[in-house]
């Protein structure tokens, strides 16, 4: 089964316009089902979706179309569900966010080395999301934690050889 960046592109090459939906749709977690986009089961209108990409809302419909004629891509895109991402909210919560730069985001153990750097300090982790490397150029992974993050922790997670940056909110 080829990836889905590659799908999306066999599919999409030569229609920018609705490549940039299918694009956005992903980016978003939305969800494409019987010719509607939908943010999990709140029904998002195709004008908006048109003027956040800045194209024409027969470029959405079109997208839409071709995403449900293909069979294995409608069936991922019937799937997506788009999930809370607590990051920016975070400091008003009182929780804190560590952000990770991987020198491979396709490398395993990225999510158990900071884990394990984040129990030794006692640190519990409430969330933790990750780009697609597949689909974004410089993929991160997020981790909220319960607690403010201690600085003294960035060298520690840097001497890993996966982890080229480390970022603390």
């Amino acid at each position: 089964m080829p990836s889905l960046s590659k799908s999306i592109e066999e599919k999409f090459s030569k229609f920018h316009s609705q490549k940039l939906v299918v694009l956005k749709i992903l980016e978003y977690g939305l969800r494409v089902d019987n010719g509607r986009i939908l943010c999990n089961d709140v029904e998002v209108e195709l004008k908006s979706l048109a003027k956040t990409c800045q194209v024409d809302t027969r470029a959405v419909k079109a997208a839409i179309s071709n995403i449900e004629s293909d069979r294995s891509l409608s069936k991922i895109f019937k799937n997506l569900r788009s999930t809370m991402h607590l990051g920016k909210a975070a400091p008003f919560l009182g929780l804190g966010e560590i952000v990770i730069e991987p020198y491979d985001a396709r490398d395993y153990g990225i999510i158990y080395q900071t884990a394990e750097v984040l129990m030794k300090h006692k640190v519990s982790i409430r969330q933790a999301i990750g780009d697609d490397p597949e689909l974004v150029s410089d993929p991160k992974l997020y981790i909220i934690t319960d607690s403010s993050i201690p600085a003294s922790i960035i060298p520690e997670l840097k001497k890993s050889s996966k982890i080229k940056g480390v970022t603390i909110y």
